[in-house]
């Protein structure tokens, strides 16, 4: 299996990763992530989140529940295999400020021969929607570029904000989840302990494979093999099979490996013993790739279909040529 970097472009016999896509958005009828209308004008945060939100039901209805002896995979409820509605209704319960949008951006690198297909979704803190003048759009510009120039670190989330990324596949309209990734700021004054994160973190997941706990970041991984018993600490095996925790990472898939988790805690700046941040990411190597190499196939045989379908009506309705 090829390890890829963050937001590397490659792909390989066992190995996928997220890359730009052109994509002609197609939404789901009755889907969360539908694109809503927004509203003109000044509004709030909380305004912004009902408009684009809608009626969410809550708590979110599932129709596959995880099997008892499974692995546990799921991240505050999102594991992989999921329908991708349902697991967008799942993230839009965890916080009502959250709201959802397909990201076309990134995506697996595979033919879709054409067809949309909704490869993974954002969910955010909705912000606030603020009018500016032509002076304020150039000024927010020129400092977004002296940021940029000066290499300055921006934070993805304040304090008490959440964010996801959930990535996936399937036929269009039947995608379901091959990765989720969950990042949490915790908010200033109410800093959880970073102990007693770790005792969380193994009370559901379990003795983890490996973990590394140096300097201002503790990384906890639990790795299987495809026919769900846990990979050896230390082996090779489990080196390969180790994922990035984090909502910007890539994902790489492979035969060699089954149910993923993997934590990053990272500790406050002024006291090392508290938790500023927490992210949990969780996949299924061996068998997201099936659903990558299916999927594919499955909408080659539609593209094959649908020139068919074209050519049977071109010799039935086109024009004659003139000779």
């Amino acid at each position: 299996m090829y390890r890829i970097p963050r937001f590397a472009f490659a792909f390989a016999a066992v190995s996928l990763l997220f890359t730009g896509c052109k994509s002609n958005s197609r939404p789901v009828v009755g889907s969360p992530l539908t694109s809503k209308v927004a509203s003109s004008g000044p509004a709030t945060a909380d305004q912004v989140a009902k408009e684009l939100r809608g009626n969410v039901p809550c708590p979110a209805k599932l129709s596959n529940e995880r099997l008892p002896g499974e692995p546990v995979d799921d991240v505050v409820g999102v594991h992989p295999g999921m329908a991708l509605d349902e697991a967008a209704n799942v993230i839009l319960c965890d916080d009502p400020h959250l709201v959802v949008k397909e990201n076309a951006s990134r995506g697996y690198n595979i033919n879709t021969y054409g067809q949309h297909v909704r490869q993974g979704f954002d969910a955010k803190f909705a912000e606030a929607r603020v009018v500016k003048t032509s002076a304020q759009i150039m000024q927010d510009m020129q400092d977004d570029a002296i940021r940029r120039g000066g290499n300055a670190y921006v934070a993805p989330l304040q304090p008490g904000q959440i964010r996801y990324y959930v990535s996936s596949m399937g036929m269009p309209g039947q995608e379901r989840v091959l990765s989720v990734a969950r990042e949490e700021y915790f908010v200033t004054g109410k800093l959880p302990a970073v102990d007693s994160l770790k005792q969380a973190l193994i009370a559901k997941y379990g003795e983890p494979t490996q973990s590394n706990g140096s300097g201002a970041v503790a990384y906890i991984w639990w790795e299987y093999e495809p026919s769900g018993s846990k990979i050896a600490a230390g082996s090779a095996l489990s080196s390969a099979c180790r994922i990035n925790a984090s909502p910007d990472s890539g994902t790489s898939l492979s035969t060699q490996c089954g149910p993923a988790v993997g934590a990053l805690i990272q500790s406050s700046n002024d006291n090392p013993g508290l938790a500023r941040s927490l992210a949990v990411t969780a996949q299924n190597g061996s068998w997201g790739y099936s659903v990558l190499k299916s999927t594919e196939e499955g909408l080659r045989k539609n593209d094959e279909l649908r020139r068919a379908r074209e050519l049977s009506d071109a010799s039935r309705q086109a024009a004659k040529p003139k000779i």
